[in-house]
């Protein structure tokens, strides 16, 4: 039996992907065993759905450093120290990291114990961590400054036996701006899994909580990087018209974006709501309790242009409305199937009036709609896209 230890930046669960790929692969027979972080007080060792987990406790201020790993490397030794112990015990076959930070961590033990290195790049790290909040503030911008995660990328991954990226776009990225070969780079689309997303088992309590509102609804992490703020502005100019209106928020605020505060400020407080973190097998509850969902990133970025988040996905699945902004890919997702509305995602106005349009309308918009997602969401399932890193393992495994 293949072991496999998959090094995760983060704390686990929750994170969909990864526990979707881990129990893919768990069921084609390979053991499969995380290794993680937390900053709270959880077990070090737990067995997860099948999952072993491997939890190394890390300080408010090596979370921090993290951040400037490249500067300060003290960061992957302590990873280094954390793995050594666990291959020690467990002798692994397969490192397999999830993003990019830890991948020279994953390459020295592919070269000191002759393992196999996938690198699964959840983001086009490059690209993406430049706009993040923590690198625009005055200490984070001589971080990054002194940070060459362009180089780091294009090194470590070029190292990899195997590279995951989430859509085609961004695997051209990695074939013609990084150089790598064709054979090495698979897409693996991050689809809602149809265990959860088809079974149509909704929770009584929170379609009942909801079911006097009009709900405008987005999952999933609240940064600076999501443009929430569109919806939020969009309160006061829906307000009178539709006065049960409510923006349901269910997800984790990472700080120090705080939309809480705007619809304070706006005096929208009532229409606006967050609900906390949900786990993935509550969150089609969310859904079918909305009536319209919405994603709607500023388009500014390299990597949000050529990504459909799989929140675009879900929503299809629950036969919902989806507002999006001018991303490319997800505009153009959305317009071709006829499954939403495109909007500026910098103007408040124009998000008002796309969900005037919507709720003036709405009987007619929902049917219309609904035969659209029913119409293409069967190919956009988890189970079905998988089949490709099933294979890759496998090319894997056999190289051994």
């Amino acid at each position: 039996m293949m072991k496999i230890l998959m090094l995760l930046e983060g704390e686990f669960p929750p994170d969909d992907r990864v526990e979707k790929e881990a129990l893919s692969l768990i069921e084609k027979g390979y053991q499969v065993s995380i290794a993680c972080y937390t900053r709270n007080d959880r077990p070090k060792i737990e067995n997860y759905k099948g999952i072993q987990l491997y939890r190394m406790p890390i300080s408010k201020l090596m979370y921090k450093l993290s951040a400037a790993s490249l500067v300060l490397p003290v960061y992957f030794l302590i990873w280094r120290k954390f793995v050594s112990k666990l291959y020690k015990d467990q002798r692994f076959d397969v490192i397999h990291v999830h993003d990019l930070p830890l991948a020279s961590v994953g390459y020295y033990f592919k070269k000191k114990f002759k393992l196999k290195l996938v690198c699964d790049q959840h983001e086009f790290y490059s690209n993406w961590i430049i706009h993040t909040a923590h690198y625009n503030t005055l200490p984070g911008k001589i971080v990054k400054a002194l940070s060459a995660w362009k180089s780091y990328e294009k090194k470590y991954l070029a190292l990899a036996d195997l590279v995951i990226t989430i859509e085609e776009p961004l695997r051209s990225s990695y074939l013609n701006e990084v150089g790598l070969p064709a054979e090495k780079v698979i897409c693996l689309p991050n689809m809602p899994s149809g265990k959860i997303f088809e079974s149509k088992v909704f929770d009584p309590e929170i379609l009942t909580r909801y079911q006097d509102r009009f709900v405008l609804f987005y999952a999933g992490n609240i940064d600076i990087l999501r443009g929430l703020d569109v919806a939020v502005r969009a309160l006061p100019l829906l307000k009178n018209e539709i006065p049960n209106v409510l923006l349901l928020l269910v997800g984790k605020i990472v700080k120090p974006y705080n939309p809480i505060e705007l619809a304070e400020k706006l005096g929208v407080s009532e229409h606006f709501h967050f609900d906390g973190w949900s786990p993935i097998e509550k969150l089609p509850s969310y859904i079918q309790a909305s009536d319209l969902c919405l994603f709607t990133p500023p388009a500014n970025r390299e990597e949000i242009n050529r990504t459909i988040a799989t929140k675009i996905y879900q929503y299809m699945q629950l036969d919902k409305p989806v507002i999006v902004g001018q991303a490319k890919m997800m505009k153009e997702f959305v317009e071709s199937r006829g499954i939403g509305y495109v909007i500026d995602e910098t103007s408040a106005q124009d998000f008002s009036q796309t969900v005037l349009n919507y709720y003036r309308n709405k009987e007619k918009e929902d049917q219309r709609i609904q035969e659209n997602c029913i119409r293409n969401k069967e190919n956009y399932i988890w189970e079905k896209s998988v089949q490709r890193l099933l294979d890759k393992y496998k090319e894997l495994e056999a190289k051994l």
